[in-house]
């Protein structure tokens, strides 16, 4: 079984005088109710110099069922794994604790990573896979990531990111903004021997590197941009580059060696849904997907670590009783409401 919880928070001031409400309307006085399906995702992906063949670590991860609510600003969702679809054997098995947290205020947006991952199987199918078996397995690997995204919006009097990835707004008609930010990451992938099978790249095998540690920052730019059709269906698309400094080094415990890289790489986050939205409920399929790239000094393999979740979801709101309203009253005080 798989727990996971999930936080967010979001502030903005006078809700309708604040912003366009042609554009967008705000729901932040009612409960927002909702059920989903998600899944997320670890991939890490290593590309060698031509000829040899790149390859990619994927974890072993649970569809999980889940409930939450959004009252003013704050949500609180609860998902657990449903093992009847969670995967096979064969495949290995992944530990695993994912926080990601995604911040959606009227004006900044936060998307922040805490992602420690162990066990990993290799792709394509049947790549380096011992005799007998479809996946070459590495209960060894790892991978552990904290960092953040900020990202402000220009247009946030007419374009509302709540009403697609929250569902505590309603995105009337098709507005866009100009995104500008930041991001910062500090992380770090490992195994008991070479992260590169001998069966792959034996040159790269024989460099015997089972560490790699990196540390990035830099300003980024995007742009985001809702498509609403007849006032309830939407199209969701957002996406930031991040020009980031990279520090990164790669390491052989076996060889006592290593390597380091200094240099400008990007990053990129990307954020996508489609569905309805109405005044009392909404549909949705939203995508959220965070991809850091990297470069090895001693192998030049570059190195992509991508992150993410798709979900599935139904939301209803509700107005509230009195007395229930009384009970909640701390919520908005506590956030600056």
């Amino acid at each position: 079984m798989v727990f996971s919880l999930f936080f967010s928070f979001a502030k903005s001031q006078q809700y309708q005088d604040d912003h366009d409400t042609s554009y967008y309307k705000t729901y932040r006085s009612m409960l927002t109710a909702r059920g989903y399906l998600s899944r997320k995702y670890n991939v890490l992906s290593f590309n060698p110099p031509s000829p040899s063949t790149p390859f990619q670590y994927r974890a072993t991860t649970s569809l999980n069922i889940g409930i939450g609510a959004t009252y003013h600003a704050f949500t609180l969702n609860i998902a657990i794994g449903i093992s009847k679809f969670n995967p096979d054997n064969e495949k290995g098995n992944t530990k695993y604790l994912d926080l990601q947290g995604h911040f959606y205020a009227r004006k900044w947006n936060i998307d922040l990573l805490g992602e420690f991952y162990k066990g990993y199987y290799l792709t394509p199918q049947g790549l380096a896979a011992p005799a007998g078996n479809e996946f070459y397995i590495r209960p060894d690997v790892g991978l552990s990531l904290i960092g953040f995204a900020f990202y402000r919006a220009l247009n946030d009097t007419k374009f509302s990111y709540q009403a697609g990835l929250l569902q505590n707004e309603w995105q009337r008609k098709s507005a866009g903004s100009i995104l500008f930010g930041g991001e910062i990451y500090y992380g770090s992938f490992y195994g008991d021997s070479s992260l590169t099978p001998n069966a792959i790249d034996p040159k790269a095998n024989a460099l015997a590197i089972n560490k790699y540690h990196f540390f990035s920052f830099g300003p980024g730019i995007g742009y985001a941009y809702t498509f609403v059709f007849k006032e309830h269906f939407f199209i969701l698309g957002s996406a930031t580059i991040n020009l980031a400094f990279r520090y990164s080094t790669e390491i052989s415990t076996t060889l006592n060696t290593k390597a380091d890289f200094f240099g400008f790489r990007p990053n990129y986050n990307l954020h996508a849904g489609v569905g309805y939205n109405g005044d009392v409920w909404s549909l949705s399929v939203l995508w959220v997907d965070t991809e850091l790239f990297m470069k090895g000094a001693s192998s030049a393999y570059h190195y992509t670590a991508a992150v993410g979740n798709y979900r599935l979801i139904y939301a209803r709101r509700f107005y509230l009783s009195r007395k229930t309203s009384k009970i909640l009253a701390p919520i908005p005080a506590i956030i600056g409401q």
